[in-house]
């Protein structure tokens, strides 16, 4: 008798420490569930360009500060995508300009995420996605600036030069897009909203303008975009354009493909690329891409 109850105490402790182990095992295993998001090691950068169909919609990440420029339409959103990034508050908000494409997806951001910061170029419109976009940023605990060229967006360790726009506005809608430059170690970045050819010779005329590693193309690789004299001073290592497979626009246009092509850019879509990532520690980057 003594000897079966021994047997089972036995078979008791080993089922015991079975379903210990199982547990263990799936409480360490939690955070090493693969995930579609690429995660920046410490001290690295990452720029997010979001892959939101005909729109921008660009997430940079440095450890606890996140900046988030466009959010494409109200369709698909970001929300998704960024709350696997944002720690806390989303520390600064850009609308490039008040393109539904650019500003519809910013109010369910604005709407979900506490936000310190949005920056607009005060250039108005009377579209329903607008009012709705400005009566969110001017929320609650929401600071709202109006960027010039010569401001500077800080956050974090970060800067954002303003390049553009200027003092009096364009009738332009997209001339009028916010152009930011930020500098993260020996790299450089150029994000560009839809700025076209008039708002690129006047930061020419201006002197703003240098040598860069990486280009959000303007206005979707538009060819009202990306003239030769901008692209030979900039001269981007990598061209990133934003856009929808099979687009009505027909985007990206053969001519600005081409003349990002003669200055020797290596080009990516998100149209056939999907969400693409760049990764930087200040001195070199990798791309990652979705597809």
């Amino acid at each position: 008798m003594k000897t079966k109850f021994s047997k089972l105490a036995t078979v008791l402790a080993i089922c015991a420490l079975m379903v210990c182990l199982c547990a263990c095992d799936e409480w360490f295993n939690k955070g090493s569930e693969p995930t579609s998001h690429p995660i920046a090691e410490p001290g690295k950068l990452q720029v997010h360009f979001i892959d939101v169909g005909q729109g921008d919609a660009i997430l940079i990440d440095l450890g606890t500060t996140e900046v988030l420029i466009d959010a494409g339409e109200k369709s698909p959103g970001v929300t998704d995508y960024i709350e696997d990034y944002v720690d806390g508050h989303l520390e600064v908000v850009v609308a490039t300009h008040p393109h539904a494409d650019h500003i519809g997806g910013l109010i369910e951001v604005l709407d979900e995420f506490h936000v310190d910061n949005v920056w607009f170029n005060g250039d108005e419109a009377t579209s329903k996605t607008y009012t709705d976009f400005m009566t969110a940023a001017n929320g609650e605990g929401t600071q709202v600036h109006e960027a010039r060229r010569g401001d500077s967006i800080v956050t974090g360790t970060l800067t954002f030069n303003v390049l553009h726009p200027v003092d009096p506005l364009f009738d332009n809608t997209n001339g009028n897009s916010i152009v930011l430059m930020l500098h993260y170690g020996t790299i450089d970045f150029l994000f560009t909203g839809d700025a076209e050819t008039d708002a690129e010779a006047s930061m020419i005329s201006a002197g703003v303008l240098s040598d860069i590693d990486i280009l959000k193309v303007g206005h979707h690789c538009s060819r009202t975009a990306s003239s030769p004299a901008f692209l030979n001073i900039i001269r981007p290592e990598v061209a990133v354009y934003m856009a929808a497979l099979g687009n009505t626009y027909g985007h990206p246009h053969a001519e600005s493909l081409a003349a990002l092509q003669s200055i020797g850019a290596t080009i990516y879509g998100t149209d056939t690329l999907g969400t693409i990532v760049i990764s930087t520690d200040g001195t070199s980057y990798t791309i990652q891409t979705e597809k």
